[in-house]
């Protein structure tokens, strides 16, 4: 492992050089060096690598479709060429399912693995509106994997998530298109390709039938993924204004239009997410085993100083339990991740705090309709393992099933406190902290152990109460009507 660290150092030290290299030969005088700042984000897919244990032909693993963010900093060069400097984060998906053509009683227990964070640097040439950008990426593995040591074994494989690296290097290359608006600002979008040089992490899954587990699904992560992402490009002379330059900016009547429309009433647009801490915390050192997340993308209308919208959403939740043993935290703990998707009901009133109004706050509240019975989807499993830690092993065999007779609500609320800031005089960045309540329980476990001969029962149930912290971005629709803001720069 030392020598991986001093590999991973030294390819990274000799990456930097070279972009020091580059920078000094062909970037033109400092005067005219032309800086760029990008954010984006977008769907994106990670590319795994899938081993059945025996050898099953008729098992198809996949994993879930999940994101990725980010914000690039460029920095211009001769002949249309750019330096790139982006700072990334993608939610990487090992948690897997798995489609048998042979019967239909296949189960694959899963492992979900959050966000990974990487430093990209890559060169990028502009042709026309397109352009082209390989770069070389550093990342790190999610801290959260070091501590899966206290693993399940079947027929001396391992069962859970290892991370095998701490440090991974990707080659990346992607390609987009970018239109261009009166200011020199810019929308984006693209298609991006990752490839891992070496494994990260492994997981090894048990993949049961008719409730026993005959095989184990190995997966493999470089930090690989395709993606595909939209974003905003801002030029650097519209950042690099002193105070006493800016209080003596004079908009033109479109600039001044498009910052008015901005705050009148209207339909909006609005895209946002974040994470939920669940009302009932397990206690024990895995971070993610209270923490799930979720995103909304709803229309909006605004009336005064009253807003309602609603739309799409989906909100992730668990069931994870653990079992405390032999004085020993969470000896045994089990994953149970469940996805909820949801329509939104949402009312706001929204309360300046200067004149100009762009920062405003105030209440929210909301009613999230679930569109899903989890109940449907039930299951049952029987199985024995080993957990071995400090030199010792437990031998266990355990029964687990979930309700399929439960019974629950479609309603969930929402109340909480939110902030919006006006950002590039049309859009707003918005900000909320908020908790769900009085949400039905939408899965019930019940789980039976016997540890080294010792009975254990429990029961855990998953619900998406508990507190939210979100940001996201709002469009007024005015702002991007053509027709509108011709017809008001006729009257002026």
């Amino acid at each position: 492992m030392k020598s991986l660290h001093f590999s991973t150092r030294f390819i990274a030290t000799c990456g930097l050089v070279v972009f020091v290299f580059l920078s000094a030969n062909i970037v033109d005088g400092f005067s005219q060096q032309k800086f760029e700042w990008e954010f984006y984000g977008g769907p994106s897919k990670a590319l795994l690598e899938y081993k059945v244990i025996p050898r099953n032909d008729f098992i198809s693993p996949s994993n879930e479709l999940s994101w990725h963010i980010g914000s690039s900093f460029l920095l211009g060069l001769k002949n249309n060429w750019q330096l790139s400097a982006q700072f990334e984060f993608f939610k990487r998906e090992l948690g897997t399912y798995g489609v048998s053509r042979q019967i239909d009683t296949l189960q694959i227990t899963g492992y979900s693995t959050e966000g990974i964070p990487l430093l990209a640097l890559g060169i990028r040439k502009s042709i026309g509106d397109f352009y082209l950008q390989p770069s070389l990426s550093v990342m790190k593995s999610p801290s959260v994997l070091d501590q899966y040591q206290r693993a399940d074994i079947w027929e001396g494989i391992p069962l859970g998530v290892r991370s095998l690296a701490n440090v991974g290097l990707s080659l990346r290359f992607e390609g987009g298109i970018k239109k261009y608006n009166r200011r020199g600002n810019y929308f984006l979008a693209g298609l991006r390709y990752q490839q891992g040089l070496w494994v990260m992490d492994k997981m090894n899954a048990p993949v049961r039938y008719n409730e026993r587990i005959e095989h184990v699904l190995s997966v493999k992560s470089r930090g690989s993924y395709l993606g595909a992402y939209v974003g905003y490009g801002v030029a650097g002379h519209n950042l690099n204004r002193t105070p006493k330059e800016k209080s003596k900016r004079i908009y033109s009547d479109s600039k001044l239009l498009k910052h008015n429309l901005s705050f009148e009433d209207g339909w909006y647009i609005m895209l946002y997410g974040g994470l939920r801490r669940r009302e009932d915390p397990l206690f024990n050192e895995y971070f993610y085993s209270n923490t799930s997340g979720q995103y909304q993308f709803v229309f909006g209308y605004t009336k005064s100083r009253f807003s309602v919208e609603s739309g799409f959403g989906n909100f992730s939740y668990n069931a994870n339990y653990q079992i405390n043993f032999d004085g020993i935290n969470a000896l045994i703990m089990k994953w149970e991740k469940y996805d909820m998707p949801i329509v939104p009901f949402t009312f706001k009133y929204h309360i300046p705090l200067n004149q100009q109004q762009s920062i405003r706050f105030g209440p929210s509240f909301s009613a999230y309709l679930a569109l899903k019975n989890q109940s449907d989807s039930w299951f049952t499993s029987i199985g024995n393992g080993q957990v071995q830690l400090n030199d010792k092993t437990y031998t266990y065999t355990s029964e687990a099933y979930s309700d399929p007779e439960l019974s629950h609500g479609r309603l969930v609320y929402n109340a909480g406190i939110f902030t919006e800031v006006s950002l590039f005089n049309s859009s707003f960045l918005t900000f909320k902290v908020s908790r769900n309540f009085a949400s039905p329980d939408f899965v019930k476990i019940q789980a039976n152990y016997l540890i080294e001969g010792s009975p254990i029962a429990l029961e855990s149930a998953g619900n998406m109460n508990g507190f939210l912290v979100d940001v996201g971005y709002k469009l007024p629709l005015k702002v991007i009507n053509k027709k509108v803001k011709q017809n008001r720069l006729v009257g002026l």
